[in-house]
């Protein structure tokens, strides 16, 4: 019996001793790293001209170098290593994937880095242009207008409407994702003034949303619910509801005075689809032609409004849009066919119609 209980005792103590050594030989285990490490060789956007920075990255050089300046302290690295990326090269990497829609073009052409740096850099960025997206986006104190110019829609205080980015199928809520169209979207507000600048963003409510639930959901409808505003307004398309501060088009024009409102109402709307259809071809990741976005919702919003605040700038320095080779510029294009209107049932007060009656008699009144 004893004899039995020794042996016992041996065989653990060796297999014991075994583990112990293999746990050694783990820890032991490093990365194994060349004498000579080959990096490879990093392009500056410094060293493109002018016409090819616009192509590659729809930013000219100065804004770059801004934006260089501005994101520097978020983009900085803190390893003190001397291969660490520059902030140039995660900027104009994020810029290119943006422009460009393709992880492989943007590792390609601008700076030569790995996929997983391409995937960091492209988060830091995204990050840091949230945190001053209201240095970028900011929605006007509204200010009562004396009078309208001949020949446009009175008192339009913003253009409002909606822009369906594609993504891969979320794991989660599938459904909600889904479209009218049948594909998987986010459904992001957008208010845009006359000249094309985008004002306010809302970028967190997935396809399936009707636009006017996005909308009574917002900030901008608490806020404008809760002013007093003096012959200002929003203009939106049907699927919205007519409110004091937001003019829809009248369904069935009755008298010339209603036709001339629509067919003002749709003239000024005008401005926000060009915007959009401008939005989709400076920054080709947001167009549906180049591929989902293969990113989680949040991720998706993120880059929605990374392409605002970059819209925004390069607006604000009268850039053009210099397309790459193979690329096409089509009035009109939004990528894909628009989505069904879904006319939201909701009751109009009797104030809100007064309002819009009372434009239409200005229109009446200019007809004579």
């Amino acid at each position: 019996m004893s004899e039995t209980v020794l042996l016992l005792r041996r065989v653990r103590e060796r297999s014991s001793e075994g583990a112990t050594g293999a746990r050694r030989k783990r820890s032991r285990r490093r990365r194994f790293y060349p004498e000579h490490r080959v990096y490879r060789a990093r392009s500056s956007f410094l060293d493109l001209s002018e016409e090819q920075v616009l192509r590659r990255y729809r930013l000219d050089k100065a804004a770059i170098a801004g934006l260089c300046s501005e994101l520097g302290s978020d983009l900085e690295s803190l390893t003190g290593r001397s291969h660490a990326l520059p902030v140039a090269v995660k900027v104009t990497s994020a810029l290119t994937f943006l422009a460009s829609g393709s992880f492989q073009t943007a590792t390609r052409d601008t700076t030569g880095i790995s996929q997983s740096a391409m995937s960091n850099c492209l988060a830091q960025f995204l990050e840091a242009l949230q945190r001053r997206a209201a240095r970028y986006i900011t929605f006007p104190v509204p200010v009562p207008t004396a009078g309208h110019a001949e020949g446009r829609f009175p008192g339009v205080l913003g253009l409002l409407g909606s822009m369906h980015v594609a993504l891969r199928a979320p794991s989660e809520n599938e459904l909600a994702y889904r479209n009218a169209r049948n594909y998987h979207s986010m459904n992001m507000q957008v208010v845009c003034d006359s000249h094309g600048t985008i004002i306010n963003v809302v970028a967190k409510y997935p396809g399936s949303c009707p636009n006017a639930a996005v909308l009574e959901n917002s900030a901008l409808a608490r806020l404008l619910d809760g002013a007093r505003l003096d012959g200002l307004w929003l203009l939106g398309d049907r699927s919205y509801p007519l409110k004091t501060w937001l003019m829809t088009p009248i369904l069935f024009p009755c008298s010339p005075g209603e036709e001339k409102y629509n067919a003002m109402h749709q003239e000024a709307l005008s401005v926000l689809k060009q915007t959009c259809t401008l939005l989709k071809m400076r920054f080709r990741c947001l167009d549906k032609s180049s591929g989902s976005l293969q990113y989680t919702p949040q991720k998706v919003c993120q880059i929605f409004l990374a392409c605002c605040i970059l819209h925004n700038i390069a607006l604000s320095r009268r850039m053009p849009l210099d397309l790459a080779e193979g690329e096409e510029l089509v009035e009109g294009s939004d990528a894909d066919p628009e989505l069904p209107v879904q006319t939201p049932f909701v009751q109009i007060s009797s104030e809100a119609r007064a309002v819009r009656a009372r434009i239409v008699q200005r229109f009446r009144e200019s007809l004579t």
